[in-house]
C-alpha cells in the first residue's frame, strides 16, 4: 500500500515536470525539413522488371468482373483468375517464398473492386496459404490440382460468440472417432457457428480451424481440409452489407460432419491410424502462432494494400489538382496542387507513407527469412497492421477536406470503395484487440516492483537520452505505462472492469508504442531523411 502511494506521488510529480518540459519541446528539438535529403530506397525485394506487365495482366483479369456483379459472377471471375497460369501458384504461398503474394497486395490492391480483392486474399493467403504452410507435400499437391481447376476455398475461423473482437476463441470441435474426425458446432449453435466467412457460399473447399479432441483430451485449435458440400454443413447468407456485396459472407455450422483422418493438415502434426497424436518434428509443437501464421501474413498484406489504395488516391488528386486553376489575384492563377496548403498536405502524407512502406518491406523480409516466428515479430506485424491502416483512413479524410468538390463526384477517387480500409481494420484480427494485446504484453514486462521502478525512472531518462530525437514521446509512453500498471493493482475480481474502463489510456499507449517501434525499425535506413522527420513531427510528436 505504501509502495503504491509513493509510486503514485512520484508519477504525479514526474507528470507535472514532463508537462512543463513538453511546453518547450519544440524549442529544444526538431530539424529543418528543407535541409534534409529525400529517402531513396534501394531496389526492392520485388521482381520490378515484371511489375508493369504483371499489373497490366492483373488489371485486365479484374476488369472481367461485370459492373454491379452478383457474388456468383464475382466468384466466377476469381475462378478464371485462379486458373490463369501467370498468377499465383502454390510455391508463391509458402512462407519463405511469399514475395509475390506480398507484392500483389502492395502493388495491385487499388486495381480491383473491393469484394473481388477480398476474395483474392481469402483464396490465396488464408485458404491456400493455410494448406501450403501447414499441410504435407501430398496436401500441397492436392492444392495445386484444385487451383488448376479454378476451385474456390474459404477460411473458417471466426465464430459468432467470439467475433472479430475476441481474438482466437474457437468452440467448433473435431473429435477423433476411430476412423477420422467428427466436426461439430456445440450448442448453442448461434454462438459456435462460423460467421463472416468470406466466399463461404461459393467455396467448394474450406480450411477449417477447430479444436482437436482425442479421447477427451483437447489438443487446441488445429487446421483441417473440409469439403463444403459435405452432409451436415449448413451455410446461410448473412445480411446485405452497405457495400462489397459482390462478396458472399456466410454463417457456417456443422452437425456431425464426418471427414477422413487424412484431412487434418499434417505438415506439422497428424493423428495416426491408432488415434495417437504425433508431431512431425518433436522439437516443433503446434502452437497458436502456427495456426495463426496466415493471419500474420494477412496483416502484412493488408497493411501494404492500404498504402496502395492511399497512393492511388494521392495520384488522382494530384492529377486533378494540376488541371484545376485557382485564382490568386485579378490576373493570376495557381494550380490547386501547387497551392501551399494542398502541396504541403500531399507532400506530408506521401512522405509519411514512405516510412510505413519501408517498415512493411522490412517485415516482409523478416517474415520470410526467420526460422521461427517469435513474439517480437508478431508484435511488429501488429504495429504495421494497426498504424498503416489508421494512417490511410485518416489521410483520406484529410485529403477529402482539402481537395474540395472532387470529393463529391462519382468519378473521383473517394466514396464507398475506400470503405475497404474499414474492412482491413477488423480483418485478420481487429485492431482494437491487437492494441490490447500489445499493452498487456508491455505490462507483463514491468510486473515486478523492480521493473516498474525502472520504467518510472525512464520517464526522465528517456528525455535525457533523447533516442532518435524522440525523448519526450518515449517519456510520455513510460509515464502512461506506469500509470496504467498502478491502476491495475487491484483485486483480481476488479481487474476486468478496471481494464475495460482504461480503454482510452490503453489505446494511447498502444498507439505511441507502435509508432516508436516503426520509427526505431526504419531509423537505420532512413535517418536524416525528410520522410523520417515528417513521420517524427506529425506522427510521433
Amino acid at each position: 500500500m505504501v509502495l503504491t502511494l509513493f509510486a503514485s506521488l512520484l508519477v504525479g510529480v514526474l507528470g507535472i515536470f514532463l508537462f512543463v518540459l513538453l511546453r518547450f519541446k519544440n524549442h529544444l528539438q526538431g530539424s529543418s525539413l528543407d535541409k534534409l535529403a529525400s529517402y531513396s530506397p534501394k531496389s526492392g525485394n520485388t521482381q520490378s522488371e515484371n511489375l508493369n506487365q504483371f499489373k497490366s495482366s492483373f488489371g485486365e483479369l479484374c476488369k472481367r468482373q461485370p459492373a454491379n456483379a452478383t457474388y456468383e459472377e464475382s466468384a466466377a471471375t476469381l475462378s478464371n483468375m485462379v486458373k490463369s497460369s501467370n498468377f499465383l501458384n502454390v510455391e508463391d504461398l509458402i512462407r519463405t517464398n511469399a514475395t509475390k503474394l506480398f507484392w500483389v497486395h502492395r502493388e495491385c490492391a487499388s486495381l480491383t473492386e473491393g469484394g473481388l480483392g477480398i476474395r483474392i486474399t481469402v483464396q490465396y493467403n488464408l485458404f491456400g496459404g493455410t494448406v501450403a504452410n501447414l499441410g504435407s507435400q501430398q496436401q500441397r499437391d492436392w492444392l495445386k490440382q484444385i487451383l488448376e481447376r479454378g476451385e474456390l476455398g474459404c477460411f473458417l475461423l471466426t465464430e459468432s460468440g467470439a467475433g472479430v473482437l475476441s481474438g482466437l476463441v474457437v468452440e467448433t470441435t473435431a473429435t477423433w472417432n476411430g476412423k477420422g474426425f467428427t466436426i461439430q458446432s456445440p450448442n448453442p449453435v448461434s454462438s459456435s457457428r462460423k460467421c463472416w466467412i468470406s466466399q463461404g457460399l461459393m467455396a467448394k473447399w474450406g480450411a477449417l480451424i477447430a479444436r482437436l479432441i482425442i479421447n477427451g483430451e483437447d489438443k487446441g485449435p488445429h487446421a483441417f481440409i473440409i469439403d463444403m458440400q459435405s452432409p451436415g454443413i449448413l451455410r446461410e447468407d448473412m445480411a446485405r452489407k452497405t457495400d462489397f456485396n459482390t462478396l458472399d459472407n456466410a454463417y457456417v455450422s456443422f452437425d456431425n460432419v464426418e471427414i477422413p483422418r487424412e484431412n487434418i493438415l499434417s505438415g506439422i502434426s497428424f493423428v495416426d491410424e491408432n488415434g495417437k497424436y504425433q508431431l512431425v518434428d518433436p522439437s516443433q509443437g503446434f502452437s497458436f502462432v502456427t495456426v495463426a501464421q496466415r493471419l500474420l501474413s494477412g496483416r502484412i498484406c493488408i497493411a501494404g494494400a492500404s498504402l496502395n489504395i492511399l497512393e492511388q488516391v494521392l495520384h488522382e488528386v494530384e492529377r486533378y489538382g494540376f488541371d484545376r486553376a485557382i485564382k490568386t489575384g485579378r490576373d493570376t492563377t495557381c494550380s490547386l496542387s501547387n497551392m501551399p496548403f494542398m502541396k504541403s498536405t500531399l507532400e506530408r502524407i506521401r512522405g509519411v507513407s514512405k516510412v510505413f512502406e519501408c517498415f512493411i518491406a522490412n517485415l516482409e523480409k523478416e517474415y520470410m527469412s526467420v526460422r521461427v516466428i517469435d513474439d517480437r515479430l508478431v508484435d511488429r506485424i501488429a504495429c504495421a497492421k494497426i498504424e498503416a491502416i489508421r494512417f490511410a483512413i485518416n489521410s483520406l479524410h484529410e485529403i477529402k477536406e482539402t481537395v474540395g468538390s472532387l470529393s463529391l463526384f462519382d468519378h473521383g477517387p473517394f466514396g464507398s470503395k475506400n470503405d475497404l480500409l474499414y474492412v482491413f481494420r477488423f480483418a485478420e484480427g481487429d485492431s482494437n484487440i491487437l492494441q490490447q494485446k500489445m499493452v498487456r504484453d508491455a505490462l507483463k514486462k514491468i510486473a515486478s516492483p523492480v521493473r516498474l521502478a525502472g520504467e518510472g525512472f525512464n520517464i526522465l531518462g528517456a528525455i535525457f537520452k533523447n533516442k532518435g530525437n524522440t525523448g519526450f514521446s518515449r517519456s510520455s509512453l513510460s509515464l502512461q505505462l506506469v500509470q496504467l500498471a498502478l491502476r491495475m493493482r487491484v483485486p483480481k475480481s476488479q481487474m476486468i472492469p478496471v481494464w475495460l474502463e482504461s480503454h482510452a489510456i490503453i489505446k494511447s499507449v498502444a498507439h505511441k508504442k507502435a509508432l516508436l517501434t516503426i520509427y526505431d525499425t526504419v531509423y537505420p535506413a532512413m535517418a536524416g531523411t525528410r520522410e523520417l522527420e515528417l513521420f517524427r513531427q506529425y506522427m510521433i510528436q
